[in-house]
């Protein structure tokens, strides 16, 4: 007997694979019909009433958003600012609702109701990277409502008419 002896060869290879991950802000309003809104107020029904400002409008419209930051302790916001001016003796206000139990991530929180100006305000705050899903029934509903400014001196500026003004949300690093 003989012994054997067996060698096996020991070859091995590799390769360096690189993963980039994009940052990335998007954000979208999504309806089932337009996202032009009209907000009428009532005549009242009664002489010596005020003007009734309960018949608010709304259009089931979403915010959408997606989001991967550039570093893991950013954070990221979503800010509301008209566009266009307010008539006199009336205030419009935007309510936010929570986000919706689908996407993934760190989505942000609602600042609850704001009031709308021609200056920036916070209306979702604290957005990691995350995404909300897409469409309808996904991320934050959006709610406006018109009050009556409780100044007499600016319910004495109400006058019949239409205005026509543009809000604007902007998805923004905090500063």
């Amino acid at each position: 007997m003989s012994p054997i002896c067996s060698f096996a060869q020991n070859n091995s290879a590799n390769h360096k694979i690189g993963i980039e991950i994009p940052e990335v802000a998007l954000l979208g309003l999504v309806s089932e019909e337009a996202t032009n809104i009209i907000i009428t107020a009532l005549s009242p029904n009664e002489a010596g009433s005020s003007i009734n400002f309960s018949n608010q409008q709304n259009k089931n419209i979403w915010i959408n958003y997606s989001s991967v930051l550039a570093q893991k302790n950013q954070k990221r916001k979503i800010i509301a600012m008209i566009q266009g001016d307010i008539p006199k003796g009336i205030i419009l206000k935007l309510e936010t609702s929570d986000a919706i139990d689908t996407g993934k991530g760190n989505k942000g929180q609602t600042t609850g109701v704001v009031r709308l100006t021609n200056e920036p305000s916070d209306v979702i705050v604290n957005i990691g990277s995350c995404y909300t899903g897409k469409g309808l029934n996904n991320g934050h509903y959006l709610s406006y409502k018109m009050e009556m400014d409780d100044s007499e001196e600016d319910y004495a500026q109400l006058a019949n008419g239409q205005s026509s003004l543009h809000v604007i949300y902007t998805l923004t690093d905090h500063n």
